[in-house]
């Protein structure tokens, strides 16, 4: 039961208690014990060299982290202010019987750390490398966001891919549907782009696409988003713009075409905006329709799907 005696056998005898300190003395834990005025009164020589480093015993915990801090090592402070790290870590050390946490160490060190607080006051602190460990994590999370960017972006222009522009889409769609604001969106389509593939080789096509692609993302809005449906068609999201905003955007974008590659090039676009709560399926025939349109007329030019 909590607050009952501890049997007289469970003590340990003076033998015992050197062994139990000899043992955590050399072994790799990273060991220290505190008293009730969280000063540290013993230490191994792991916790030694990882945070004391000739700094002598006693002394207040927040003095050793300050002094680590001045001295470029111990704990990882990113913040680079010791004593607001300090406003926040304290309040939750001491704060229950039991904690376990990760501790990140200055030059890359990881250590998972437990503290043990016994009623009297007494703490103690006892901590593993898990550097190896931290290191495989960070690398399975990073190959995870790689995974992300590869199925989120296409790889040769690097717009949005097909599936992530159409989820953008939609999410703008029910933004400005909610917030009354107009939404409206582009279909283009390059030009005669089987010529190029067939008369200059798919090299210069690939570069035709990329360069379409850095284009118009040095002009858009911070707003806008653009992704490669396939082929040479994209999709343009243009939430905030009515139909007559949205079209001056895609005519800036015709204008600075001309004379900035060495493979002459033009689109055709097709526009529409949102109506009401039309889904984004139906917005996206419209503006299909009048790409068709655009096409008909002689390419190279811009059409505004009616009811916008």
């Amino acid at each position: 039961m909590k607050g009952d005696p501890v049997p007289a056998d469970r003590f340990l005898d003076e033998e015992a208690r050197r062994a139990v300190a000899a043992t955590l003395e050399c072994s790799e834990l990273v060991a220290g014990l505190y008293d009730a005025q969280d000063r540290l009164r013993w230490a191994s020589a792991s916790f030694e060299r990882v945070f004391l480093r000739g700094l002598a015993m006693p002394v207040d915990f927040p003095d050793l982290l300050r002094h680590g801090f001045r001295h470029g090592f111990g704990v990882q402070i990113d913040c680079g202010d010791v004593e607001q790290f300090l406003a926040d870590i304290l309040p939750r050390r001491r704060s229950t019987p039991f904690r376990a946490f990760a501790v990140d160490i200055v030059g890359g060190q990881w250590l998972w750390m437990t503290e043990t607080l016994r009623p009297d006051g007494w703490l103690l602190s006892v901590a593993s490398d898990i550097t190896a460990l931290k290191t495989r994590e960070l690398s399975l999370q990073q190959a995870h966001e790689d995974m992300l960017t590869v199925a989120r972006t296409d790889a040769l222009t690097g717009l949005w891919s097909r599936r992530r522009i159409l989820e953008l889409g939609e999410a703008a769609l029910r933004g400005c549907a909610e917030s009354g604001r107009p939404f409206s969106l582009a279909l283009i389509d390059l030009d005669h782009f089987k010529r190029i593939n067939d008369t200059q080789g798919h090299d210069r096509g690939d570069e035709v696409l990329r360069h379409f692609g850095a284009h118009c993302r040095a002009l858009l809005r911070p707003v806008d988003a653009l992704g490669r449906l396939g082929g040479e068609e994209f999709l343009l999201l243009l939430p905030g713009a009515p139909l007559e905003a949205a079209q001056a955007i895609v005519e800036r974008l015709r204008a600075a075409l001309p004379g900035t590659h060495a493979l002459p090039y033009t689109f055709s676009a097709g526009l529409a905006q949102a109506l009401g709560r039309e889904p984004l399926e139906a917005a996206i025939r419209r503006a299909d329709g009048a790409l068709y349109e655009a096409k008909r007329l002689g390419r190279d030019r811009s059409v505004c799907a009616p009811g916008g």
